[in-house]
């Protein structure tokens, strides 16, 4: 079991938000750097990065603290928030996140999880969030159709759903 301690950040800084509410957020520290150095400090092999910006309007907002946070440790860094294209999923792989996590754009876009899983594999995590057991979206500010959670994550990992899908064969890019 590997544990990966997170970083949410919000205005340039970690943050909580309690239960996904953006008009309730803690301020932990002013200095997300600072924060990813001491995770690493004490022993963390990966840092989980999350803009909470970025979720929230569909692009990342904090990419000045996270190619920072990556140029400062050196421990791999995934980062979700605002994900949802090949263009931005290369421009943050480009900084040196070593993963991307893509949520909300594979949740309303079947085909581009299968573009971009065969186009970055490793480098792609599905993230899921949840509230009452149906899948989140746009930084938990609202929520897909009825599909749950749980029926998501088993789509998302069935064999057939990446297969042998060829995103220049289907006549389009990410």
């Amino acid at each position: 079991m590997e544990i990966i301690p997170a970083i949410d950040i919000k205005g340039g800084k970690c943050v909580r938000l309690r239960q996904g509410e953006f008009a309730q957020v803690e301020t932990y520290v002013d200095d997300p750097v600072k924060y990813a150095l001491r995770w690493q400090t004490e022993g963390a092999k990966r840092l989980h990065v999350v803009d909470l910006d970025g979720a929230r309007v569909g692009m990342p907002q904090n990419l000045d603290v996270v190619r920072q946070i990556v140029r400062r440790v050196s421990i791999p860094v995934q980062l979700g928030g605002g994900i949802r294209n090949a263009e931005v999923i290369e421009r943050m792989l480009s900084v040196g996140v070593s993963r991307v996590i893509l949520g909300t754009s594979v949740a309303q876009n079947d085909d581009l999880a299968r573009c971009a899983l065969m186009m970055y594999g490793e480098k792609v995590i599905v993230g899921i969030d949840a509230r009452d057991g149906f899948v989140a979206i746009s930084g938990w500010m609202e929520r897909t159709t009825n599909e749950t959670a749980v029926t998501f994550a088993k789509r998302m990992v069935d064999s057939e759903h990446v297969g042998s899908y060829s995103p220049i064969s289907a006549g389009m890019a990410c």
